[in-house]
């Protein structure tokens, strides 16, 4: 169980880097991007600057705009572009030049286009071939004079350009992949370390909340039976019951602590009602009735045993006819480990010896515990009980006190997982 607990532990921490190194590419492509776009601005600029100072010389002489590009296309063709649309506000063409002819994905997003919403500028870099791009954008141009006009262009991205970028890409895709692998190789040990250090005091106070459970459960065991063994055979009666029964996991630590810790509330009844070797009379036994209020209010302000196992203390004494106390709780209104433990409880009361009464014999305590299916015990419960208690009873009848604890402690083990959440 030790083994899985790590295990989920590593997997959090390492689910915890892959989210960090997710992060940090994405940070990455984002600078990337960036690099990329402020490079690719700068084209658009270099670009499109002479045809702004063109167009502010003619604002609205359209021959001489065109007289202008051609004097000035072969500069512009040496800046890789290889066509050009610009047209005045009320989208008339003024030029259209091609230098040469472009794959066709290129000329369909060449010819849609447009300005994304509040934006003066829009672009697209698509793929030509292996080692070349296309810079397909669209722009609007201010002039001095207050003329408003729209240049699209294609400029070709030579490939040494883009092995630029992707080197850059690269490097950083290194350079972050090299800084996480150190980072976890360094703190993993400490992680581990710390986490070692952490389970054992968690293992520390594990048992330490076990022993409070102990002393409480056996400080009223040693006034009502003489013995603290009662505590100790009941709760191992219930826990491998609960096991016949299937019992959710998660509800063996409120079988534990309710176990133990049941008839914590006679610790408020006076001794001469507590010890009377006799039948209590009706004013003794609505006394006696008392301690199940006394022990739910002794671990009011204890909230890891209260909610837990406030049912046990609660309900043990209900009757699934209804005729119980404190509640008169009936069927499967009595919580399901409160059923389970009002079992073992009558059964370890019968079998074992009390100021009023000595033990009787296996026989006749499965025969008193079946009389009352269905009326005193959940029917189908008592079924299994019945089955298994001849087992239960050779496990422990003959141990003293000191064998009792290490028999518990091996029944609990396989569900100390769940101990760890709800004693801790």
């Amino acid at each position: 169980m030790r083994e899985s607990i790590l295990f989920k532990f590593f997997a959090r921490i390492f689910l915890i880097l892959i989210i960090v190194v997710l992060f940090a590419f994405a940070a990455i492509y984002y600078y990337i991007e960036r690099q990329n776009g402020e490079y690719i601005s700068s084209l658009i600029e270099r670009s499109q600057k002479q045809f702004a100072n063109t167009l502010s010389l003619y604002p609205d002489a359209s021959e001489n705009i065109k007289e202008s590009f051609t004097k000035s296309h072969k500069k512009i063709v040496e800046n890789n572009v290889v066509k050009i649309e610009l047209k005045d506000k009320k989208q008339n063409i003024l030029i259209n030049y091609e230098m040469q002819s472009v794959p066709a994905h290129v000329r369909s997003v060449y010819q849609t286009i447009s300005f994304a919403p509040g934006k003066l500028l829009n672009y697209i870099m698509l793929p030509i071939n292996d080692q070349s791009f296309a810079l397909v954008y669209i722009k609007k141009i201010n002039t001095k004079n207050q003329q408003f006009y729209t240049l699209k262009m294609i400029i070709l991205l030579p490939s040494e350009t883009v092995n630029m970028m992707r080197e850059k890409m690269r490097e950083a895709f290194y350079a972050i992949s090299s800084i996480i692998f150190l980072v976890m190789i360094s703190i993993f040990p400490l992680i581990y370390r710390q986490y070692r250090e952490l389970e054992n005091d968690r293992q520390i106070l594990l048992k330490s909340n076990f022993q409070m459970i102990e002393a409480l459960g056996n400080a009223i065991a040693l006034r009502d039976s003489d013995t603290s063994d009662h505590n100790y055979r009941v709760t191992y009666y219930a826990l491998q019951f609960a096991k016949s029964l299937s019992l959710d996991k998660d509800l063996f630590p409120s079988l534990l602590k309710g176990a133990f810790l049941h008839d914590l509330g006679k610790i408020g009844i006076s001794d001469t009602i507590l010890l009377k070797p006799g039948k209590l009379n009706s004013t003794e036994y609505i006394a006696m009735q008392k301690h199940v209020e006394y022990g739910l209010n002794i671990i009011e302000t204890i909230a890891w045993i209260k909610d837990d196992a406030a049912s046990i203390i609660a309900s043990h004494h209900e009757h699934f006819d209804g005729t119980g106390y404190p509640k008169g709780l009936k069927g499967n209104d009595i919580p399901y480990i409160a059923r389970i433990f009002a079992i073992v409880d009558v059964f370890d009361a019968l079998t074992s010896k009390r100021p009023y009464k000595d033990p009787l014999d296996l026989e006749e305590s499965l025969k008193i515990l079946k009389q009352g299916s269905g009326t005193h015990f959940d029917p189908q419960m008592i079924e299994i009980f019945v089955a298994i208690a001849p087992k239960l009873y050779e496990d422990v009848h003959w141990r003293d006190n000191e064998s009792l604890q290490m028999l518990l402690k091996q029944v609990v083990s396989p569900y100390i997982y769940y101990f760890k959440h709800h004693l801790t």
